[in-house]
């Protein structure tokens, strides 16, 4: 039997932390990792300030360095890094989160609603 995009993302957000949009926006630190996982494109269009890009197709292969070179702590392990992920709506950063769990993140959130709920809650938006 065939499985709908909604099924696997609803799959993934029954096992994965999720934030608000008023939660992320308290989270914008540098203990936080804010990333981004849209694609490019999307991204030029705007993105949240403080965030750093990590297109989904690619997040698995550069999370490593990515939380090695961000790292504002010695003391946390890079497993413990606080990651917040967001995307368009809320769909592939729940995947990704769910991704990054099982890869041995510890403390993986996605916040629900992307960069769409961001904007309507009229949070600052960065355009490159």
């Amino acid at each position: 039997m065939l499985v709908s995009p909604s099924e696997v993302v609803a799959r993934a957000k029954a096992t994965i932390k999720e934030c608000t949009v008023s939660e992320a926006k308290q989270f914008l630190t540098p203990e936080f990792l804010l990333i981004d996982i849209r694609e490019a494109a999307e991204f030029q269009r705007g993105y949240i300030p403080g965030a750093v890009l990590s297109p989904r197709g690619l997040l698995e292969f550069e999370i490593h360095g990515l939380v090695e070179r961000t790292a504002t702590n010695a003391d946390v392990a890079p497993q413990d890094r606080e990651i917040v992920l967001y995307c368009g709506t809320g769909g592939r950063s729940a995947l990704a989160a769910e991704t990054l769990t099982n890869m041995g993140y510890k403390n993986v959130q996605s916040m629900d609603g992307g960069i769409v709920a961001w904007a309507a809650s009229r949070l600052p938006i960065d355009v490159p």
